[in-house]
Parts: structure tokens; C-alpha cells; sequence
């Protein structure tokens, strides 16, 4: 049963806190909540099955309707590609 390692999690989750940074908009205790929010999706990906990379990408705008629409709209198709490039590693092995 292929999951994603514990250090594809952790880079997934590092590129959407990253990204935080570059929203100018927000303040620093609402960028720290947003961080918590994050890091608390950690779980639920490294417990798929056989994930893909839309099902992840769907599932994380499902559960961070607040921070995806702060981010650009090319960080969204970066991070598409992104997970689909770990996806296709989980699936490999």
C-alpha cells in the first residue's frame, strides 16, 4: 500500500507555509494561525492510500478554504505539479 513517506509530507506542508511569506495582505498572528492550520494536515496525508495528486490538492482546498485563496494562482499550479511529482514517486515503489 503506497503512502507518502514522512519527508514528502513534511516538504508538501513546508512549500504551502513558504508560501505564506509572500503574502503581504496579512498580519503576523493571522500568517502564525494560518501556519498551525497548515502543519495540522500533516496526518490525514501521510495516511492516504494511494494518494494522487488531485485528490490531494481537492482535499487540502477543502480543508484550507481561508488560506487557498490568499495564495497566486500560479502557486496553485506549482503545487499541482509538485504533488503530482510525488504522487508518481509514491506509486513507483
Amino acid at each position: 500500500m503506497p503512502r507518502f513517506n514522512p519527508r514528502d509530507v513534511r516538504e508538501i506542508l513546508d512549500m504551502l507555509e513558504d508560501r505564506l511569506n509572500s503574502i503581504p495582505k496579512i498580519g503576523k498572528i493571522e500568517k502564525m494561525k494560518m501556519r498551525s492550520k497548515i502543519r495540522r494536515q500533516g496526518s490525514w496525508i501521510f495516511a492516504l492510500l494511494n494518494p494522487t495528486s488531485e485528490m490531494v490538492f481537492e482535499r487540502l482546498e477543502e480543508r484550507l478554504p481561508d488560506i487557498f485563496p490568499l495564495y497566486p494562482y500560479d502557486f496553485r499550479d506549482k503545487l499541482k505539479r509538485f504533488l503530482e511529482e510525488k504522487s508518481k514517486r509514491v506509486s513507483s515503489t
